[in-house]
């Protein structure tokens, strides 16, 4: 396994275009085509939150044929817009579709930025020529800038890894800086491989990777209506299929979604502490995702790791009303290595070791509920005054 420097250009078979359509600003990226040379499998985790944006419906009624393209915009979500919303992102895509010569069902949507408006049509219709005519392999390196909203910067990784049928890469790109929570939870990403995987180990493979990376994270536990994640990987009369193989995949796409996931929380909007909330020995599977979403999303939790403050009966507090199955005499918490509370008693610690712990960009605080041997852990971030500021102007 080897981690490469750049993104999506490095996997062969895909080509990727990025203009200026001016579907909000001005002077800045927005839209972007992702194109591959050939037919593709794909899988997607979509959002599940009730209220769905054009594109989400769109792309779920197709993600299960050949896939020969993603077809991306940003500063419009195209969400809560009606019928004439979908309406209009089918136009896009039937267009795309009609000047490439492939089916408008092999065309995925996607879209990210202010709900409630209605794209700009007839101006994207007009930019098509010029979205084609940029198709290179080289432009894969922009599109993580292309879908940036109130992001500080892009966000991409690549690996080569190795299996029986030979070397193959793997990259990804994702967006998203606020209204990040779990399930799923960022927004936007888009993994592409050489590798060719059979659908139904795709999407197994995609789905378990998701739930330990983006469904476990939040910045601000707001799901957002045009949450996707999508992966292409070729159709092949010559899939990976041994265990071995496909393990070498599943680490790969792990590895990938894992930086992405670091990546976005650490952007988030107002950011400056990631913590990675560790629940450990709790009765069951969902007992201990229940209390790490609940310590990761308390806005009191979130407050006292913006202000250094060693408040640790606010993650205690946040344990106890999640509803999990807990004993306070059984609990104990730890700020990295530094115990501060065990088996229900406070402890005496270093003031100091643990002032040093609260001022690091990244730390770890584990949960241990002491009632049996399941895990859970999710990262998460401070709430800023910057938070508080970004998005009151954000529609503005």
């Amino acid at each position: 396994m080897e981690k490469l420097n750049g993104g999506l250009e490095l996997v062969p078979g895909y080509r990727f275009s990025n203009i200026e359509c001016q579907i909000r600003y001005k002077n800045r990226l927005d839209y972007s085509l992702i194109m591959a040379d050939h037919d593709c499998n794909a899988s997607a985790v979509f959002t599940t939150n009730k209220i769905k944006a054009a594109p989400v419906k769109i792309s779920k009624s197709r993600i299960n044929n050949p896939v020969r393209a993603i077809l991306i915009n940003a500063t419009n979500a195209n969400a809560c817009t009606g019928s004439a919303g979908e309406e209009n992102a089918v136009q896009l895509s039937d267009d795309i579709a009609a000047k490439t010569g492939i089916d408008t069902s092999q065309i995925l949507i996607a879209s990210t930025g202010i709900i409630g408006h209605q794209l700009p049509v007839e101006k994207m219709l007009q930019s098509h020529e010029k979205l084609l005519s940029g198709l290179s392999v080289n432009e894969g390196a922009r599109i993580s800038e292309a879908i940036m909203t109130t992001d500080t910067k892009p966000k991409y990784t690549a690996m080569r890894f190795e299996t029986s049928m030979g070397q193959y890469t793997i990259a990804g790109t994702a967006k998203g800086a606020g209204m990040i929570a779990p399930n799923m939870a960022t927004l936007l990403s888009f993994i592409l491989t050489d590798a060719p995987v059979a659908k139904t180990d795709l999407d197994r493979i995609f789905a378990d990777k998701i739930k330990s990376s983006f469904n476990s994270l939040t910045i601000d536990g707001d799901t957002s209506t045009n949450d996707t994640a999508t992966i292409l990987s070729p159709r092949s009369e010559s899939y990976l299929t041994s265990r071995e193989d496909l393990e070498s995949f599943s680490e790969a796409l792990g590895m990938i979604l894992s930086d992405l996931s670091y990546q976005i929380v650490e952007d988030g909007e107002g950011v400056n502490h990631v913590v990675e909330i560790n629940v450990i020995n709790a009765a069951s599977d969902k007992d201990a995702e229940i209390i790490a979403r609940s310590i990761s999303e308390s806005l009191l939790v979130k407050t006292a790791i913006f202000g250094k403050d060693p408040n640790w009966g606010r993650i205690a507090c946040a344990a106890g009303y999640s509803g999990a199955e807990l004993d306070e005499n059984c609990l104990s918490i730890h700020f990295d290595n530094t115990v501060i509370f065990q088996n229900g008693t406070p402890l005496n610690y270093s003031a100091e070791n643990l002032s040093e712990i609260l001022e690091k960009k990244f730390y770890t605080v584990t949960v241990d509920i002491g009632l049996g041997h399941h895990c859970s852990r999710m990262l998460t971030s401070d709430i800023s005054y910057d938070y508080v500021r970004i998005n009151a102007e954000y529609s503005t």
